[in-house]
């Protein structure tokens, strides 16, 4: 087995898909949203997700951390993350130019069960720092 991400780990959940960083915008300080996208064009028809749900976010050398996230399930072609710089990982995410590669495994977590709450009257409400 190679320590390198496939361009699709599709076949085996402990090996990261490459995704590139095709957008990194600013937001408050400290944290950043970068638009990721698949290399694998199989891998990006083929990954779905939940409101709520999580991925693996690797960097070869540096390491894997859990991140949200943050764009919507019905726009597949990229994947939002908003990071907030905090760790290892994250610093180093923080450095690396536009166009660089990552790994991804995921996407891990329950989910909301948004079909379930669509004839209810909802209220979601998140902090943070």
């Amino acid at each position: 087995m190679s320590n390198h991400p496939s361009t699709s780990g599709a076949d085996n959940i402990y090996q990261p898909s490459l995704a590139r960083i095709v957008r990194i915008l600013p937001q408050i300080k400290d944290h950043r949203l970068f638009q990721l996208r698949f290399e694998d064009s199989e891998m990006r028809q083929s990954f779905t997700y939940r409101p709520g749900q999580f991925v693996e976010l690797s960097l070869i050398g540096t390491g894997e951390a859990p991140i949200s996230i943050s764009s919507s399930p019905t726009r597949p072609e990229v994947i939002d993350l908003c990071v907030r710089k905090i760790g290892r990982v994250t610093e180093a995410l923080f450095r690396l130019p536009l166009n660089s590669l990552v790994g991804l495994r995921g996407p891990y977590g329950n989910g909301f069960p948004v079909a379930e709450m669509e004839k209810n009257n909802l209220l979601i409400i998140a902090g943070g720092p």
